[in-house]
């Protein structure tokens, strides 16, 4: 019994899905960020040639950011598989919550490849586009990366949930990682004013919509990151710790039989 229950608990690849977290967003801060020019994004105000001159100046970085972000992306798939597998240890095996989170964070991963996608082409082809064309694909990829905020919504609702209902002394997730949790999700929703506003803190380079929202959710992924790995690390005290007891009870009772 205590074999096949080593057996499923493979400590080493929950570990590594765990680190998983750390690798998207190192990655995503410097390749989608940084080498890509995201940090903020161009004005919807700024015109088609402003924009296509843009993606001529940048194409090979953008290339380069693009192509790395929509590999790097699947490891937000298989962080959330990590995070998952620690929530059912409160939740329980057949816990809802964390059937949701493990498939908010794949989902998750669907509008970043595709809208990386869709600036990687326009990077490829911005000498042949025309600029109406490039100002229409830039735009259509951050619609496609900021309004699907929901589905990373529920991830973080079913996780946030659960983990404040740890009733470990000290929980495996500090609660207010949960209820930061809770501010993310909140942030996301004013970013459905995109399309309706050029201007101000809900245009797409606005102060609230760019300098809130993804900050916030930024930080929720590092800090989850954290506590999960060191998470996953307690987990395998406790059940090593479980086992020793469980080995000594059975070889008490050996003796007391004999």
């Amino acid at each position: 019994m205590m074999k096949n229950k080593a057996v499923a608990t493979d400590y080493g690849l929950w570990k590594l899905m765990a680190w998983s977290g750390p690798v998207f967003f190192t990655l995503f801060f410097f390749m989608w960020g940084l080498l890509a020019d995201n940090f903020p994004p161009m004005s919807p105000n700024l015109s088609a040639e402003a924009m296509k001159a843009h993606y001529l100046d940048k194409s090979l970085a953008i290339s380069i950011g693009m192509s790395v972000c929509m590999v790097g992306g699947a490891f937000y798939m298989t962080w959330g598989c990590a995070v998952s597998r620690l929530m059912r240890r409160i939740e329980g095996p057949e816990g809802m919550f964390s059937n949701l989170e493990m498939m908010g964070a794949t989902i998750t991963f669907t509008p970043i490849v595709v809208a990386c996608g869709i600036w990687l082409v326009a990077a490829m082809q911005a000498a042949v586009l025309s600029a109406e064309i490039i100002q229409s694909m830039y735009l259509l990829g951050w619609m496609i990366i900021d309004i699907a905020y929901m589905v990373t919504s529920f991830q973080i609702m079913g996780a946030s949930i659960v983990f404040l209902k740890d009733t470990r002394e000290k929980k495996l997730i500090p609660a207010w990682i949960s209820w930061w949790g809770w501010v993310t999700i909140a942030s996301f929703f004013p970013v459905s004013l995109i399309p309706f506003f050029k201007t101000g803190p809900f245009a797409l380079n606005g102060l609230f919509n760019f300098w809130v929202a993804f900050p916030t959710w930024y930080i929720w992924i590092v800090a989850m990151s954290i506590y999960v790995i060191k998470g996953v690390n307690r987990i395998e005290i406790e059940d090593g710790a479980a086992e020793a007891k469980e080995d000594v009870s059975n070889a008490v009772s050996m003796l007391a039989t004999r």
